[in-house]
C-alpha cells in the first residue's frame, strides 16, 4: 500500500452536534494557538491566501482582548506587510477596554463602548479577514456582545465577513473566542480538582479556583478550542470542558502556540499548520465517574495531528502530510518501560512525548502511564494505551524537527493516592 496516499479513518469522529456540512459556514477560520512568530510562512502564508491573497487581501484587526491594543496592532501590521499584504488594507477596529501605555495622545480604555460604532462596522465590512489580537478573551465579549447578548454593529459586520466566504482569524485570546462553548480561564489541575465555574463576575479569573466556562462567539462549530496547550498542559481542562458540554459537543481541538488549525470552508477540511500540533479529543465513548468528588474519566479518543495534516469532517478521515511513513513494524524506539521524568532523567515528559515517543513510535510498549500531583501524595494518573484501531505516521523534516501524525490512542485518567516509603 502506498503509505503517501493513505487514509485513516476514523468513525468515531463523525458523531458531533453538526455534521451535516451544510449547515457549517462558508467562511474559513484560522485559530491560532498563541504565541504566532512572524517568521511561521505556513501560518500567514494560507492565511492571506484564504484571504483572496496579497494583492487583494484586506485585514480588519480587532484588538479588543489586548491590553497594548495599538502594539498588538502595530506588529501584526508590520507582519503582514512583510507578506506582501498592501499597508492600506489593514485596518484598525478602535475597540479596547484597557489603556495602551505606548501612546501618550489616546486613552484606549474610552474604545470599549465603540462595538456599535457604525462607521467601524463599515470598514469591517468591506475587508476579506478578519483579525482578533491576544489577550484576555472575556473582554472581547464583553466589548462585541451587547448586556441582552445580541450580536453589537461590528460582530454583525464579522459574521458577514465569515458568512460571504472570507476569513475570521485569531491567536490566544482570539482562538478562544472562536468556540461557541468557551473556556475564560483555568488550569488543569484546577478544573479536575475543582470542576467548571459559570457565574464568575470579576475580571481576571483566578487560575486555582477551578475553569470558567462561558459563552464565546460561535464561528467553530465542530467543538472546543483551546489554545497554548502543550505549553500550559492545558489537556485536563478541555476534557473537563468538554463533558461539562457533552451535549452539544463531543470534539476538542487543543492548539500549540506557533500552530494553527485551519478550517476551509470551500473545501469543508481542518488542516494543521505551524510549528506545533493539535490533540484532538473525542469524547463520544467516554464515561465520568467520581472517586471521592474527584473524576475518574474512562475511554477517550485521542488523536494528534501536526503540520500538513488534514481532518475532513464530513466524513471523519485524517490524512497524514505528504511525505509521512507509518511507524507500525519501523518504530524507532523499543523500551519496555518509558520512566517518568524527574531530576535524574533526560526523558522530557510532555504529552507529545508521551503519546508520540513513548507509545506509538516505541514498539517496547503498548500503554505508557504517568503522574500529575495537585497535593502531597495525590495526583492524576494519566494511561495512554493503543488500540486495534491505532495508528502513527512519522517523518524527518530538514530543519531536523520530528513530524507526527497519531489517531485513535485510548486514554484514562484516574484520581490516584501515592505513598512513597523509603526501603529499609
Amino acid at each position: 500500500m502506498n503509505k503517501l496516499r493513505l487514509i485513516i479513518f476514523l468513525s468515531v469522529m463523525l458523531i458531533f452536534h453538526t455534521a451535516n456540512s451544510q449547515n457549517l459556514p462558508s467562511g474559513s477560520l484560522v485559530i491560532v494557538g498563541g504565541g504566532l512568530e512572524p517568521d511561521n510562512k505556513s501560518v500567514y502564508s494560507q492565511m492571506i491566501e484564504l484571504a483572496g491573497g496579497a494583492e487583494k487581501a484586506s485585514f480588519a484587526v480587532i484588538p479588543s482582548a489586548s491590553g497594548v491594543s495599538v502594539q498588538s496592532f502595530v506588529s501584526f501590521q508590520k507582519t503582514l506587510i512583510s507578506y506582501g499584504v498592501k499597508s492600506e488594507n489593514i485596518h484598525l477596529i478602535n475597540i479596547a477596554m484597557v489603556d495602551d501605555d505606548s501612546t501618550t495622545t489616546v486613552d484606549e480604555a474610552t474604545w470599549s463602548k465603540n462595538g456599535n460604532d457604525e462607521k467601524l462596522a463599515g470598514i469591517v465590512k468591506g475587508c476579506t479577514a478578519v483579525w482578533f489580537t491576544g489577550g484576555d478573551q472575556l473582554r472581547t465579549i464583553k466589548t462585541l456582545v451587547n448586556p441582552d447578548g445580541t450580536k453589537t454593529l461590528v460582530l454583525q459586520a464579522v459574521w458577514e465577513v465569515f458568512d460571504k466566504g472570507g476569513v475570521v482569524a485569531g491567536s490566544s485570546a482570539g482562538a478562544a473566542i472562536m468556540s461557541e462553548a468557551m473556556i475564560g480561564g483555568g488550569n488543569s489541575i484546577a478544573a479536575l480538582t475543582h470542576g467548571v465555574i459559570q457565574d464568575y463576575k470579576g475580571d481576571d479569573f483566578p487560575e486555582g479556583d477551578g475553569m470558567l466556562m462561558t459563552s464565546g462567539l460561535g464561528f467553530f462549530p465542530l467543538g472546543i478550542v483551546d489554545q497554548h496547550f502543550s505549553q500550559r498542559a492545558r489537556i485536563g481542562r478541555l476534557i473537563t470542558a468538554l463533558f461539562h458540554e457533552k451535549a452539544r459537543f463531543n470534539l476538542g481541538f487543543g492548539i500549540d502556540e506557533n500552530t494553527a488549525l485551519i478550517y476551509n470552508g470551500k473545501e469543508k477540511i481542518l488542516k494543521v499548520a505551524g510549528a506545533g500540533g493539535v490533540t484532538m479529543i473525542n469524547t463520544i465513548k467516554a464515561t465520568i465517574s467520581y472517586l471521592q468528588n474527584l473524576p475518574k474519566i474512562e475511554n477517550l479518543n485521542i488523536s494528534y495531528l501536526e503540520d500538513g495534516d488534514v481532518y475532513d469532517f464530513t466524513n471523519g478521515k485524517i490524512t497524514p502530510a505528504n511525505g509521512k511513513k507509518s511507524t507500525k513494524g519501523n518504530e524507532y524506539y523499543n523500551i519496555k518501560n518509558p520512566g517518568q521524568a524527574g531530576v535524574f532523567s533526560g526523558q522530557t515528559a510532555n504529552f507529545k512525548d508521551l503519546i508520540t515517543k513513548n507509545l506509538i513510535d516505541n514498539k517496547g510498549t503498548e500503554k505508557v502511564q504517568n503522574i500529575s500531583f495537585f497535593e502531597e501524595n495525590s495526583g492524576f494518573l494519566v494511561t495512554l494505551t493503543k488500540t486495534p484501531e491505532s495508528e502513527g505516521f512519522y517523518t524527518d523534516k530538514p530543519s531536523g524537527n520530528d513530524r507526527y501524525t497519531v489517531t485513535n490512542i485510548l486514554m484514562d485518567v484516574t484520581p490516584v493516592q501515592v505513598l512513597v516509603t523509603p526501603l529499609k
